[in-house]
């Protein structure tokens, strides 16, 4: 049984106040959880039944919706879960047809919702008798009528919700608009085969004198039409208010509800008529500039074509807008000609600040990590997205390969609560180091890849955003960077000490000059690195470190990560740590000692678990004749300092010697190798 949240529900408007009159059984809600306001449910109640959606920062979507005909059974669900029986469906929206000439991306300013407005527009949304006959019922024509409206209003609701979240956009349908709805006999509605500039036409009412009156210019601010066709064309791009091309879009599907309806296609047509482009790669279902096509394969997000096709990452859309889309559509309604109509209206807070941090060059054939920071004077909740912006032009119909030089490599995933991605997932590079899972493939050749970090914010549902930019250039002669040592299931104790190895692979060498690294450890198999062994450690391949306390694992991983860059390895195997009764610790387990020198060896004595035995030290495989001085030679307490001296060294002991250092407690003993290297401080050359 799942879990029970009290919300505070509100009504909201959907509906001109006129037509919310004249329906008053279509009702739609905003509600927010009274302990997390970032929660929200959207939600509305129709003759159709019950439809919700939920939005929760950081987790998959969550949909509610009538199972059975009479209502009385209802599915919670996320896309996830259910799978997706594939229509058929085209965009038809050729961009470059409508724009003439290829997008100019460096004069698309500003690039974020970040004004503190919410701009609302009146939308029209007419439908031919296919579509209305879906939804008419039984019953008188008002009737008939007032259903197919709920059913619109179901899916601009859940449109709603998108569009407010990441573009601060909210669309009501004018007062007039069920006088563009059409049931009955299919030969007697606007509709035959033109839905672009028939919509057009019939909502700027130039079709009056065949009977279809329309609603007038003047009235609207974005025109659409929903039908059965199984296809979508926005007829524009960054049209809304445009007379003569503002009611030009439409949407098409065999079964036109539910989320695939709503998000997949109406959203994205909706896009292009708010000034967003495709941002899918694959040659095989793009039709734009060369500019915007930043996500492999058919992408993922809503103005890709997830599922529709290949390469297909997935079967549908996510329900956000990626970062070339909120740039280009708020470029548009804030400064283009999609700005001229809106009712603006101010938000009570802000959208974060953002920064993507330091451009950097890293090694070939090698795992990273990208960290952004975000500063928020509010107190709503952050989630964030990091997404590689390398348009793909030409296209290719292959997925992302190691040796492309251009377009992205890596897909679209949705936001997450923490500011850092890893390139590709931390699971792929612990489990067999896959570096190049499908659609996160990582470079081994020398290319530029630019990413962009944003920060979203949601209050009451509407949400402000920041996003900036940063780069990584890949050197195709230093790589690849990887761990050497712990490749089998090697046991130490915890304050034992043991060396890792790595290979430098000409990372201390320019572009890249990386001098130093850190050694991170894993205890749960690579799903977190929250244990810092070492830090800014040179970067000369090899390190002896102490084994951290930590309980006993048998899923320990060793990181080594560049300090200063964003390049990262991790060794291949799990290994053990073990957790016993006290350790003897030291990183100087070799000694090189010139006569007439004494030799030195500082150690650390730890206990765990609340071991308190004394513990008698000693030493054995010294120069015979040399004095070993242990200080304290007992100990008690754990992390004390331990020192051994060996002194009267001469020059009949020159050599080299394997020492053990042991602990004895009772009947517990531990030991740790050392070796002295006695040496002679006159070099004797030979002529």
């Amino acid at each position: 049984m799942g879990d029970f949240y009290d919300f505070e529900i509100f009504e909201t408007q959907i509906m001109e106040n006129s037509l919310s009159a004249k329906y008053p059984s279509i009702k739609t809600y905003l509600g927010l959880n009274v302990n997390d306001a970032a929660d929200v449910i959207r939600f509305s109640i129709t003759s159709h039944g019950f439809h919700n959606i939920e939005f929760v920062p950081g987790a998959p979507t969550v949909y509610i919706d009538p199972f059975t005909i009479d209502h009385n059974t209802y599915i919670v669900y996320d896309r996830s879960s259910i799978p997706e029986v594939k229509e058929d469906f085209e965009c038809l929206m050729d961009e470059l047809s409508v724009i003439g000439t290829d997008l100019n991306i460096s004069n698309v300013v500003p690039k974020s919702t970040n004004d503190s407005s919410l701009r609302t527009y009146r939308v029209a949304i007419s439908c031919n008798a296919e579509y209305g006959n879906l939804f008419a019922g039984n019953g008188t024509d008002a009737q008939k009528r007032a259903n197919i409206q709920a059913r619109q209003v179901i899916t601009m609701n859940r449109v709603n919700g998108v569009y407010e979240r990441d573009l601060a956009i909210n669309m009501i349908f004018v007062a007039n608009n069920d006088s563009l709805l059409y049931f009955g006999d299919t030969s007697l509605d606007p509709y035959t085969n033109d839905f672009n500039n028939r919509t057009q036409d019939l909502i700027d009412g130039d079709l009056a004198s065949q009977g279809f009156p329309g609603i007038g210019n003047a009235n609207y601010d974005i025109g659409h039409n929903f039908n059965t066709s199984g296809g979508g064309n926005a007829g524009c791009i960054g049209c809304v208010c445009v007379t003569g091309q503002k009611g030009s879009g439409m949407t098409g599907r065999a079964n036109p509800t539910g989320d695939p309806f709503d998000i997949d296609y109406v959203a994205h047509e909706m896009g292009h008529q708010f000034g967003g482009y495709h941002s899918m790669a694959s040659s095989n279902c793009r039709s734009g500039s060369g500019q915007t096509e930043v996500e492999p394969g058919s992408g993922s997000t809503i103005m890709a074509y997830a599922g529709i096709c290949t390469p297909n990452i997935q079967n549908n859309s996510d329900d956000y807008f990626h970062y070339v889309n909120i740039r280009d559509i708020t470029a548009n309604i804030k400064s283009g000609p999609s700005s001229s109509c809106a009712v603006v209206t101010n938000i009570p807070f802000t959208a974060p600040v953002v920064d993507a941090g330091l451009d950097y060059t890293i090694p070939y054939s090698t795992a990273f990590v990208l960290t952004g920071s975000a500063t928020n004077l509010g107190t709503e909740t952050v989630v964030y997205n990091w997404e590689q912006n390398d348009p793909e032009n030409p296209g290719s119909n292959n997925g992302p390969d190691p040796t492309r030089v251009q377009g992205p490599m890596y897909r679209s995933l949705p936001s997450v609560t923490v500011p850092e991605r890893y390139f590709p997932a931390l699971s792929d590079v612990v489990q067999g180091g896959n570096l190049a899972p499908s659609y996160e493939v990582t470079p081994s050749v020398a290319r530029n890849m630019e990413f962009a970090f944003t920060a979203r914010k949601y209050n009451n549902n509407v949400g402000q955003n920041d996003s900036d930019l940063m780069n990584i250039t890949v050197d195709g002669i230093a790589g690849p960077f990887t761990v050497t040592s712990q490749n089998s299931n090697v046991s130490y104790n915890t304050g034992e000490a043991f060396v890792v190895n790595w290979d430098v692979a000409g990372t201390d060498q320019s572009p890249i000059n990386t001098m130093s690294v850190d050694i991170l450890m894993s205890t749960d198999g690579g799903l977190n690195f929250n244990d810092i062994i070492e830090v800014a450690t040179p970067n000369d391949g090899t390190q002896t470190v102490i084994m951290p306390v930590v309980s006993p694992t048998s899923q320990a991983r060793i990181m080594v990560k560049a300090n200063s860059n964003v390049y990262y390895a991790i060794n291949s195997s799990n290994f053990t740590v073990t957790s016993d009764e006290f350790s003897l610790s030291t990183t100087e387990l070799e000694q090189n000692v010139c006569l007439p020198a004494n030799a030195s060896y500082d150690f650390t004595y730890r206990t765990f678990n609340g071991f308190n035995t004394p513990t008698t030290l000693s030493l054995t495989g010294e120069p015979v004749g040399s004095t070993v001085v242990i200080t304290p030679s007992t100990v008690t307490n754990n992390n004390t300092p331990v020192n051994i001296t060996i002194s009267g060294l001469n020059s009949s002991m020159v050599g080299n010697y394997n020492l053990s250092f042991d602990g004895t407690a009772g009947s517990t003993m531990r030991s740790v190798g050392l070796t002295l290297n006695v040496l002679e401080s006159i070099f004797k050359i030979r002529r």
